[in-house]
Formats: C-alpha cells, sequence, structure tokens
C-alpha cells in the first residue's frame, strides 16, 4: 500500500531526487487541502503545473499533474507528497509526554514553558480568527511593544529570507484554473472571485505598509507583479462578467498608485527606477491592457517616465507623445504636464506657447478660465468662453457649449447684468430641452407685461421631448402657466405613448376638458388591450380604467369599457381577474 510515509519506496530514484529538488527549492508554490484528504497544489516547472492528490487516512489514492510526463508518477508530484507530508506533521494535535521531554533537552526550557508554549499553540488552534484579529488589533493598541514586536515579526525591516512575492501572487491567479480530475471525468473550474480580490487587496495592503516602512524595492515587486498577473490571466468574459461583479481595474489603479509613490520618494534609488519603468513598459505591451479598457497602462508609463527622467529628458518624451497622440482623446493630460515641466523649467514664454496652441482643448481652456476667474477678470474670461462656445460648436461638442453658457451665466450674476443673464438664461432653456429651472429664472427676470410673449416665442425656439415618468417640461410649463388649452393640444396630439401622458397630466384638465379627455382614452385603451396579451399589460389597463373613473363622467364611461372588455376578452382569465373591481 502506497502512503504519504512511504511513497518513496514506489519512485525511480531519478523522479524522486529530482522532486525533492523541487521541494526543496521552493517550486510547490501553493498546497491547499480544499476538503478532507483533498489535496491541491501549484508546483513551478518548465510552466505552472496543477497537482491533486487524494488521501484516504495515509494511503495514496489518487494523483494527477498536467504536465507533459507520460509514467505513472511525475517529478511535481513527488514534490507536492512531500509538501503534503510536511504540512501535516505541522498540525499534529498534540506532543505527547516524551516529544514534550525530547524539546525541553534540546531547547534547554522547563516542562512548565513548554507547557505554556503549547497551551497558547492550542488555544490557536480552535480560537475563531476574526475574534483572534479583534483581540490582536485591541491588545496591540495599548501595548506599543506588542505591536513593534508584531509588526517587526510579519514586516521586518531587514528581512532575514527574500520573499518570493512575485510567485506567491502568480499562484494566486493560477489557483483559479484548477483542473480537477476524478475517477476519469473532467469538471469545470469553480473560480471564488472574491477569495481572489481578498487576496490581490491584502497583497496591496503589504505592500503600502511595506513602503511606509522604507521597504521601496519590495512594495515595488508586488505593484509590479500584480499588474502583471491581471494583465496575464484577464479573460473579459470571465473577469469582467462574473457573478460578484469584482473590478480588477480598481487593483491595478492601487498597483499603480503605489508604484508613482515609489518612483517619486526622496530615498529611491535611481536604479530601482529604471528598473520600474522597464518592467511596466513591458507589461504596458501585455494584449490586455492592449485591447480591454480595465486600466490606463499608458497613462501611468508617461507618469513614472516623467518621473523618472530628467525634465530635460521628460521634455523630450512629453513632446514625442504629443506628437504621437495628436488626436487622441486624452492628449490633454500630455500637454498639462508639458506645462508643468516648462514651469519647473523656468521656461516662461514656452507656457504661454504652449497655452495658446492646445486652447482648443475644453481641460486646458477651462484651467484658464478658472485663472481670469480668481483674478476676478471678467472680460477677458468671457472673451475665452466666447471663443470656446464657437470652437465647440464647431465640433459638435453640446455638453462643452452648455458648461461654457453656465460659466458666462455666473460671471454675468457676479457682474449683476440682468439682460446678459436673461439672455444666457434664454439660450441654457433652448440647450438643455426646456428645464425648468431656467423657466423659473426667466420668469422671474423678464417683466410680466412682456412675459406671455416672450414665453410663446421661447418655446417655439425649444425642442422638447415627450418623455414620461418623473415629468415632462413643456406639459409641466403649460401647468404652471395655467394654459390648459394648450396643454389639451399637446396632449392630444401625441403620437408615442399617449396613454402614459394622459394617466399622468389628465387630472390638471379634469375641470376645463374632461369631456374631450375621456374620448381619447378610451380609443387608446382599446387599441391597447387588442394589441397587448399578459398580466402585466391587463393590470395596466386596470390602473388607466382607475385614473379614467377620476374624472368627471369617468364612471360610466369605464363601466362600459369594461363590459364591453367582458364580451370581446372573455378568452382571457387574467384580464378578467383584474376587471373584476370593476
Amino acid at each position: 500500500m502506497v502512503t504519504i510515509s512511504n511513497f518513496e519506496r514506489y519512485i525511480l530514484p531519478k523522479i524522486l531526487a529530482r522532486g525533492e529538488d523541487y521541494y526543496d527549492s521552493g517550486a510547490v508554490l501553493g498546497i491547499e487541502e480544499e476538503s478532507p484528504g483533498e489535496w491541491f497544489a501549484t508546483v513551478c516547472g518548465t510552466e505552472h503545473y496543477e497537482v491533486t492528490v487524494s488521501l484516504a487516512g495515509d494511503e495514496i489514492a489518487e494523483w494527477e499533474c498536467d504536465c507533459p510526463y507520460d509514467g505513472n508518477i511525475c517529478k511535481h508530484v513527488v514534490a507536492t507528497l512531500l509538501a503534503i507530508r510536511d504540512n501535516r506533521s505541522k498540525t499534529d494535535c498534540f506532543l505527547s509526554a516524551k516529544e514534550v521531554d525530547a524539546r525541553m533537552n534540546i531547547l534547554g526550557q522547563s516542562v512548565s514553558e513548554i507547557v505554556k508554549d503549547k497551551e497558547v499553540e492550542q488555544v490557536l488552534r480552535f480560537v475563531e480568527s476574526d475574534k483572534l484579529s479583534g483581540f490582536v488589533l485591541q491588545y496591540a493598541s495599548s501595548h506599543s511593544d506588542f505591536k513593534s514586536a508584531l509588526i517587526e515579526a510579519f514586516l521586518p525591516k531587514k528581512p532575514t529570507k527574500k520573499v518570493d512575492y512575485r510567485s506567491e501572487i502568480e499562484s494566486c491567479f493560477n489557483s483559479l484554473y484548477r483542473k480537477n480530475f476524478k475517477k476519469g471525468r473532467y469538471y469545470e473550474p469553480e473560480i471564488d472571485w472574491d477569495e481572489l480580490s481578498d487576496k490581490i487587496e491584502k497583497y496591496l495592503t503589504k505592500a503600502t505598509l511595506l513602503f511606509q516602512r522604507q521597504a521601496l524595492e519590495e512594495a515595488a515587486t508586488i505593484a509590479l507583479q500584480i499588474l502583471h498577473s491581471i494583465g496575464g490571466h484577464y479573460i473579459e468574459e470571465d473577469f469582467l462578467y462574473n457573478d460578484g461583479y469584482i473590478d480588477f481595474g480598481i487593483s491595478c489603479e492601487g498597483a499603480g498608485d503605489l508604484l508613482l509613490k515609489v518612483v517619486q520618494h526622496s530615498d529611491t534609488a535611481q536604479a530601482l527606477k529604471e528598473n520600474i519603468l522597464s518592467e511596466i513598459i513591458q507589461i504596458g505591451k501585455m494584449a490586455t491592457y492592449r485591447e480591454y479598457d480595465i486600466f490606463d497602462m499608458d497613462d501611468l508609463i508617461q507618469q513614472i517616465m516623467l518621473s523618472v527622467q530628467s525634465k530635460e529628458e521628460a521634455l523630450a518624451t512629453v513632446n514625442q507623445l504629443i506628437m504621437e497622440k495628436k488626436e487622441h482623446w486624452d492628449l490633454y493630460k500630455l500637454v498639462i504636464r508639458k506645462i508643468e515641466i516648462l514651469k519647473e523649467l523656468g521656461k516662461t514664454a514656452e507656457v504661454e506657447t504652449t497655452i495658446s496652441e492646445f486652447l482648443y482643448l475644453p481641460e486646458i481652456r477651462r484651467q484658464e478660465i478658472t485663472k481670469l476667474l480668481e483674478g476676478k477678470c471678467y472680460e477677458k474670461a468671457i472673451g475665452m468662453l466666447n471663443e470656446g462656445i464657437v470652437i465647440a460648436e464647431r465640433a459638435g461638442e453640446l455638453g462643452i457649449v452648455g458648461e461654457w453658457q453656465e460659466q458666462l451665466l455666473s460671471i454675468y450674476e457676479e457682474m449683476h447684468d440682468v439682460a446678459k443673464i436673461i439672455e444666457m438664461c434664454r439660450l441654457l432653456f433652448i440647450h438643455t430641452d426646456g428645464s425648468l429651472g431656467y423657466y423659473h429664472k426667466l420668469k422671474s427676470l423678464v417683466p410680466s407685461v412682456d412675459w406671455k410673449e416672450y414665453l410663446n416665442a421661447l418655446m417655439q425656439e425649444t425642442t422638447f421631448y415627450d418623455y414620461w415618468g418623473t415629468g415632462n417640461n413643456k406639459a409641466e410649463i403649460y401647468i404652471e402657466e395655467k394654459d390648459y388649452d394648450k396643454l389639451f393640444g399637446y396632449l392630444s396630439a401625441l403620437e408615442y405613448r399617449r396613454l402614459d401622458a394622459l394617466l399622468q397630466y389628465a387630472s390638471h384638465l379634469n375641470a376645463t376638458h374632461s369631456s374631450q379627455i375621456l374620448p381619447l382614452f378610451t380609443d387608446d385603451l382599446r387599441t391597447y388591450a387588442e394589441k397587448n396579451l399578459g398580466r402585466n399589460h391587463y393590470e395596466y389597463i386596470a390602473r388607466v380604467l382607475r385614473g379614467m373613473r377620476k374624472l368627471n363622467g369617468g364612471k360610466e364611461v369605464v363601466k362600459q369599457l369594461v363590459e364591453e372588455f367582458r364580451v370581446l376578452y372573455k378568452r382571457r382569465p387574467a384580464m378578467m381577474q383584474e376587471l373584476g373591481e370593476f
């Protein structure tokens, strides 16, 4: 019987030696017992290989490795078995009296000291992790020596052994794609997205703490590997549409921010900065960052590049990038960086030239307008805004047009120029498809004797959209103006979703137009009932009938319509149920 204790007897010497070498060199990147006796490991060889081992007590019942070796047992399985045996030996529950004596003699400790140590060990075996964490947090907050010892134990300033963060982080991703073989069958991997996200977050937290403790190289290594692993394993269908909606772009941002902090730190060696730049350029070439909108790697590369290079080198680089990305949407970021570098170099004339050259970019114009407003240079700001409106209209950037108009309005309000305020509110009313806010502002500013004529002209200039739900601007204005003839004319002329509009606004016309509104309801509801089947539609019909009942003369009209429907649609039991209340 092959067991975890004697398996070496059944393995070819050459394979056994290689497996031992793999285990001794730390090639077993991750190992865990997923369920009693079911072990999974990732072993680093020519590639990363996944190994599964099933134990029945000490007996090795099954094993599987996805490497190409076609023999009975490969070196990766051997390394995994050694790791399992070592892992199990560390988790024996209690020491025998003989073992206690042996340890006492070897370590020179008293029996009482060993017992105390063992008591702590045994407590740690059953205490819940969250309660243990709570205790440690509370104890550390009031015992500075314990806090210092804790930090030094897990984040030493001078670690005795170099941690292979790259392999550790990569193994987190490799464990996603476990090849589960059992009795000759293959099972699709089950990916625990929350677990993966938690692992990445823990490494980012550790990297941040390492950065705070001046372990700059280790912090950078973790951040770089997170970006590299996400880039290497990102599959849009898996990562973007996973059940937990985990956004790995956030992890990329965290890693990128940390790398920037490292390269900008005063104690970071130039060699480390250049190494970070070299690696991030290679990561940026990965298909993930080129093909998917997961993270703006180009922006990170540029920021690191400009932080690593001298000011003159950075200026040359940014000029080259501006030429290459002349038509790119984020060109403004490069221009802003160029302006900052020129300012640091004291090249004032070139700063002004650059600003003038790129004023067509809204982001650059926005910065200049802000400076003018801070200095209360209103006339210059107005000129720059009007020029920006012309440029934005030519480019079809209506959102920018509205932004500049709103800024002009705020300036005119600051200057108390009523005529200009009215004109800007008029333009913004038209631009926003009849915003009620600008309607109210205009009504408060335009003389009352001129208001009706002014509003009529304004309504004709404005394109209104026939949307329903929270409210329709055109209908709301007619209601506020108490112009019920125009409200009725507007509702009766609608061709799309008129029932919704009638249901929403008929109550305002009840006193003046109920006899005209009810036929519109009746015609539209007949058409709706004829064309639509299903419980949801029948519930809607009932809701419309309730609204009709509230109108003058509505009860009789509803009664006749319901009787008509009961005859026409008697084979629709769900509709008959909904009409039961009538």
